[in-house]
């Protein structure tokens, strides 16, 4: 018997070449060879002669182990220990499977953790930078409030001031009306058709044709303009609507204007002025600032 044929034999079931059991006896064994032999012969297969010559051979070796003790003991205990190693690869298999499982499951615990404590750390960041945009509003929202009560205080100041030279001037007993002031809103200087830069000596050039200024206080987005006299107010505010179209300037009297004017404006512009009565009996958002100076006044005083 030749090594190719022997190792052959080997790894084939012998059992199941004869269509028999692991434990019959040789007889039995003995008539499933024949009937086998029958069906393999040469003679039997004319078409496929040298194939089946081929099988015939081999299952004469395969009764030779089958049917000498020694042989089929030497075959058996291959067989066994061929599938104690089929056990043990596949109990291994199953340790190596377990172990992959484990491996598999801590690396996505691994991951899993690093992209939560990723997704804190970015949270983290947003809180932060969330928090310094907070501050910062914060900052520039008391820089504003600064500026506007820096201007309030100027403007209480500037009364102080004119009340102080208003009482060497004229007497207590003296009735006579103060002049109304008018509030300019200055144009937003985002708009790209405002080219034009305001300040303090361009609104006196402007406002000086009407009358001669008392006082013109500004600040970022408005101004304060008092004259000496009622006509001169009466001539500015008179002419609003020219210097809303040509300069983007918007007039609001702040105080009351005199019934009795000398100017001889039409009845249509007359409607434009503020009437006195209205004004007693609805207060507007610069009569209650007018009167919060005079309170502040009061109180430095």
């Amino acid at each position: 018997m030749t090594e190719a044929i022997k190792n052959k034999l080997l790894e084939t079931d012998l059992y199941r070449l004869f269509d028999v059991e692991e434990e019959s006896s040789i007889d039995f064994i003995k008539k499933a060879y024949r009937k086998k032999a029958l069906e393999l012969h040469p003679d039997k297969n004319p078409d496929n002669k040298e194939e089946a010559e081929k099988k015939f051979v081999e299952l004469g070796k395969a009764f030779e182990i089958l049917a000498d003790k020694a042989a089929r003991a030497a075959y058996d205990a291959v067989r066994r220990q061929k599938r104690e190693k089929a056990k043990r690869d596949a109990l291994l298999d199953e340790k190596r499977r377990k172990l992959k499982e484990d491996l598999e499951k801590r690396e996505a615990a691994a991951k899993e953790k690093f992209e939560r404590k990723t997704e804190i750390l970015k949270k983290s960041k947003e809180e932060e930078w969330l928090q310094k945009e907070v501050d910062r509003l914060r900052k520039e929202g008391s820089k504003l409030l600064e500026e506007e009560m820096n201007f309030i205080n100027q403007q209480v100041r500037i009364e102080k001031k004119r009340s102080k030279e208003n009482d060497l001037k004229i007497p207590k007993v003296s009735e006579k009306k103060s002049v109304p002031k008018i509030k300019i809103t200055l144009p937003s200087s985002s708009k790209e058709s405002n080219k034009m830069k305001f300040d303090q000596n361009l609104l006196e050039h402007l406002f000086s044709k009407y009358g001669d200024i008392e006082v013109l206080v500004m600040s970022k987005k408005s101004a304060i303009l008092e004259y000496k006299d009622h006509d001169s107010t009466l001539r500015c505010y008179h002419d609003e609507a020219n210097l809303e179209n040509s300069y983007g300037l918007c007039l609001k009297i702040l105080g009351d204007l005199c019934k009795d004017s000398q100017l001889n404006f039409d009845e249509e512009d007359n409607r434009n002025f503020v009437d006195s009565s209205n004004l007693d009996s609805t207060k507007s958002f610069e009569d209650m600032e007018m009167e919060i100076l005079k309170k502040l006044k009061a109180a430095s005083n």
